[in-house]
């Protein structure tokens, strides 16, 4: 079935800043990072990630639809463990994060403290307020941004740099677990805020807000990457020169 204007719009919008092709993700594809640098990045992505299901919560809270509703608790508790998703058994995502965290030399107490010891870029910081305020903002518009401007982008991302964690890094299945599970649910949480947009966004004014969110998230999420490419690579290749 042929996609309609408002949908090609909204994945123009992704593509235009697609973190799939983002150089941090690039260098993680082709083998260049190290473990540390990959536990950097947890220490960042986990206080970006462990916040989705209390914005997912607020937009339930903010929402008149029950079908819509229900797909929405249905997010927050496969988020946090209380539910199982595809045959597998529960767990808190955030806490397969961690874990992963603990296996690249970051302490869990190192990690759940970052924000707390200021050690969270600015840039992450950034995501981490936007999103905060889009979870706030009509039900239509803060789906557009959290759902297909940020859950959606995922799955593209994580099946291009989970293979070389197997192939390149040496971690095993099982330590990669949380990068596996949200390639699949992933795409059925983007597909469906996707439906949930195209059908309440009614309005050209709405349609337009949509949009103009998803190309909001896209960029929020790549300058959230530009901090971590520029504090753990290019800053850490500049001491090697110095040195």
């Amino acid at each position: 079935m042929a996609k309609s204007a408002f949908r090609q719009a909204l994945e123009d919008a992704i593509e235009q800043r697609h973190s799939a092709v983002h150089p941090w993700s690039e260098a993680w594809t082709s083998g260049k990072l190290d473990r540390r640098q990959l536990g950097e990045w947890v220490k960042q992505h986990f206080h970006y990630v462990s916040h989705f299901a209390e914005w997912v919560a607020a937009v339930y809270a903010n929402c008149p639809h029950p079908e819509v509703q229900h797909f929405l608790l249905e997010n927050v508790t496969e988020e946090e463990g209380l539910v199982g998703m595809h045959g597998a058994a529960p767990v808190r995502h955030s806490d397969l994060l961690l874990e992963f965290g603990e296996v690249c030399g970051k302490s869990r107490t190192e990690i759940l403290n970052a924000q707390v010891n200021g050690e969270l870029l600015a840039e992450t910081l950034g995501l981490q307020s936007w999103c905060t305020v889009q979870s706030r903002k009509p039900f239509v518009e803060a789906l557009s941004g959290l759902l297909i401007g940020l859950e959606s982008q995922v799955p593209r991302i994580y099946s291009k740099t989970t293979p070389p964690l197997l192939e390149k890094y040496g971690f095993s299945e099982e330590e990669v677990t949380f990068f596996t599970i949200h390639i699949a649910a992933d795409i059925e949480h983007g597909e469906k805020g996707y439906e949930i947009v195209e059908k309440y966004a009614t309005t050209d004014e709405q349609r337009a807000a949509c949009v103009r969110n998803v190309r909001e998230a896209t960029m929020m999420r790549r300058l959230y990457l530009d901090g971590v490419w520029r504090t753990f690579v290019e800053k850490k290749a500049g001491q090697k020169l110095a040195a």
